[in-house]
């Protein structure tokens, strides 16, 4: 059983606290500013192990503590853990709000040997494992192009879930990024402090491999993604929903990519349901880990240097190439 404390108990926070017990370790504390954070008013229990003074935090030699704030408290918080003494921190997404103060954190933690995971949870998804395991199949060849469609705007938010998924499947960063921001962006029900528009992205990866989210702040359905490669394609609606799985049958499979006729038939995609709670479990076993990060700060900062990218082409109005300028990396984002 390890100890382990959680910073920020909001509705993430909450999942993590779930999680925490699910995994059989020892929440030992929670710490809020807020008088009743929503964890305590989901579970009356936890009031026991809630605190408000941050204190208790530093001094409490936990093994593992896991930060669930706002993204404007993330670097400083872990930044005062790891000079403390902490080894091992799990921060919810985004990272940072700016690739720079990203950067700092990174050489911090290796120069202290500290192990950092970020919760960009679709890195321990099963479907995804799934997609890149089909990257190479006969029956569907190389991975090409990836669409994403929702709605509810927030590229630094929702929006990093995308494109870490897209430079996970697509295995590096993009070369290039064309992004447009939304015409009208809501009040953020966070606080009128942040200010996270969405919009439509468009990203080039090496050897012609391309992506496009589409995040628009005057959608609010969700519309599905496709995944598309040289001889299939898999795609959903609903994400916990059914996912369709077409290809060309292996006795076509090597006619030219030209014969777009030839008929695609249809093979069971064995899709799981998007569980947070799990995926924060895979996190703390990430975290807990000696062997090689899956979802650690390096990720984290190539999602963020894409999202700073997205925002610097849609201000400048051209496309962008990475890595971005210094000067670019320097810039805050109001994300939340």
């Amino acid at each position: 059983m390890v100890k382990m404390v959680l910073i920020g108990a909001g509705r993430m926070g909450h999942r993590f606290s779930q999680a925490i017990r699910q995994s059989g370790h020892d929440l030992n504390m929670i710490f809020d500013p807020s008088e009743m954070p929503w964890a305590v008013q989901q579970e009356a229990d936890l009031a026991k192990i809630h605190t408000r003074n941050f204190n208790d935090v530093i001094t409490s030699s936990a093994e593992v503590y896991v930060i669930c704030t706002t993204a404007d408290h993330h670097v400083r918080i872990a930044t005062e853990l790891i000079i403390s003494g902490a080894k091992r921190l799990i921060i919810e997404k985004p990272l940072c709000q700016s690739v720079a103060e990203g950067i700092a954190l990174e050489k911090l933690a290796k120069k202290n040997s500290v192990r950092i995971i970020v919760n960009h949870g679709r890195r321990y998804s099963k479907n995804t494992a799934t997609l890149k395991d089909l990257d190479g199949d006969p029956r569907t060849g190389s991975l090409r192009s990836i669409i994403i469609k929702m709605g509810g705007g927030s590229f630094g938010c929702v929006g990093t879930h995308w494109i870490d998924l897209c430079n996970n499947l697509m295995e590096g960063l993009p070369n290039k990024i064309f992004g447009i921001l939304s015409n009208h962006t809501p009040v953020d029900n966070r606080g009128n402090q942040y200010f996270d528009p969405g919009g439509t992205a468009v990203l080039t990866y090496d050897k012609g491999k391309r992506a496009i989210i589409d995040l628009g702040d005057d959608i609010g359905i969700v519309v599905g993604a496709e995944f598309v490669y040289e001889k299939g394609v898999v795609s959903w609606s609903v994400e916990g929903g059914k996912w369709t799985f077409m290809h060309r049958s292996l006795s076509d499979s090597e006619k030219p990519l030209t014969h777009y006729g030839i008929p695609l038939i249809e093979t069971n995609f064995e899709s799981s349901a998007p569980d947070l709670i799990e995926y924060a479990v895979a996190a703390i076993n990430d975290a807990l880990s000696d062997a090689e990060i899956n979802s650690g700060v390096s990720q984290a900062l190539d999602t963020m240097e894409v999202f700073a990218g997205i925002r610097y082409s849609a201000r400048d109005g051209k496309i962008v190439s990475l890595p971005i300028p210094e000067i670019e990396k320097q810039i805050s984002y109001d994300i939340p």
